[in-house]
């Protein structure tokens, strides 16, 4: 009970602000999904709130500030050094420097510029929906299965952590959360939010294969861009559907 206890107190505090403490380690895992409960659930009271002014825009600001504040900005970094990492032609070694670096280049703005506005414009189109909480745990299946399936392309990577606790059960169990997860989404809103599901997976993979092929594998920061990428091609697609009926 303490190993759980401790795996799953290290898995909220690295994926959230919550200063619980714990360790990190195989359960730590399973329980990446769950902080997407909690940090959708957060950001909906956020937009619920900003919502109250009269504009669905100024609710679509408060949860995207809500987001960011209590991850911390981890994705919405990650995204950044990945978009430098992997844009350009540059030597693989050379990639990776540039993604340990504190800088910004170019790429990195016009990456977080597009992520925020698409995820600020759906917001305001679909008001928040509950179901959406489902994407934020979704998007945290598919950072966690990630870690599970693709080498890494360094060892001192924060994905190292994780990865070293490779085990056949968390896979399934991973599997398990994310069909619940899908099921439960389904259910509160319609069948059709499965496309948008497989769009924003397939962007989430779309980056995996790209970072495979670049850097022959992944790092924190792909692991962090991936889960945002694929949160944000869901309510980008579920938008889409909304305004065309």
């Amino acid at each position: 009970m303490g190993r759980v206890s401790q795996g799953t107190r290290g898995a909220i505090a690295f994926m959230t602000l919550l200063p619980l403490g714990g360790s990190l380690n195989a359960v730590s895992l399973v329980v990446i999904p769950l902080t997407g409960l909690i940090v959708g659930s957060v950001a909906f009271v956020g937009f619920w709130l900003g919502d109250r002014s009269g504009s669905a825009l100024v609710g679509a600001v408060v949860a995207l500030i809500v987001d960011a504040a209590l991850t911390r900005g981890l994705h919405y970094d990650a995204v950044a050094d990945t978009a430098d990492g992997l844009a350009g032609f540059v030597t693989r070694e050379r990639r990776l420097a540039i993604m340990d670096e504190p800088t910004v280049g170019a790429f990195a703005v016009v990456a977080l510029v597009v992520v925020v506005l698409v995820r600020v414009a759906a917001w305001s189109s679909i008001t928040f929906p509950a179901f959406v909480i489902g994407f934020f745990v979704l998007s945290r299946a598919l950072m966690a299965l990630a870690m599970m399936w693709f080498p890494l392309a360094k060892e001192s990577s924060m994905a190292q952590v994780f990865a070293s606790q490779r085990r056949r059960w968390i896979i399934w169990a991973l599997i398990a959360e994310a069909l619940i997860a899908i099921v439960v989404t389904a259910l509160l809103a319609t069948s059709l939010v499965a496309i948008a599901i497989v769009f924003g997976a397939g962007c989430g993979f779309g980056v995996l294969a790209l970072a495979v092929r670049r850097l022959g594998g992944i790092t924190g920061d792909v692991v962090g861009a991936v889960g945002l990428v694929a949160e944000s091609g869901m309510l980008l697609a579920t938008a889409v559907m909304r305004v065309h009926g």
